[in-house]
């Protein structure tokens, strides 16, 4: 077993973990139960073997430029009154 593996004072041990994952479900010890529930280590350690390191983190995306983003309010404005004078075709008007 590595040295990051190894269960930290208070966290179940291989041992326990074995033993829930052997039991029937809704019949595993309380104790190791209610502590797999409220630990988020210990919960890794019995999904993933070990504790997951965290992912690359991607470079977030730049946001668009203002120009690009009136566009696209302008193009939606115009999508919004064409629907609306679609509707005034369809209906007539309001009298």
């Amino acid at each position: 077993m590595s040295a990051d593996a190894s269960p930290r004072p208070g966290c179940l041990t291989e041992e326990e973990i074995a033993s829930l994952q052997a039991a029937v479900p809704g019949r595993a010890p309380l104790a190791l139960a209610r502590h797999l529930a409220s630990c988020e280590r210990c919960q890794a350690r019995v999904l993933f073997g070990s504790e997951r390191r965290p992912g690359r983190r991607r470079p977030l995306r730049e946001p668009p430029t203002l120009g690009r983003a009136l566009l696209y309010a302008a193009l939606v404005l115009a999508a919004v009154g064409a629907f609306l004078w679609t509707l005034r075709m369809l209906f007539g008007p309001a009298d």
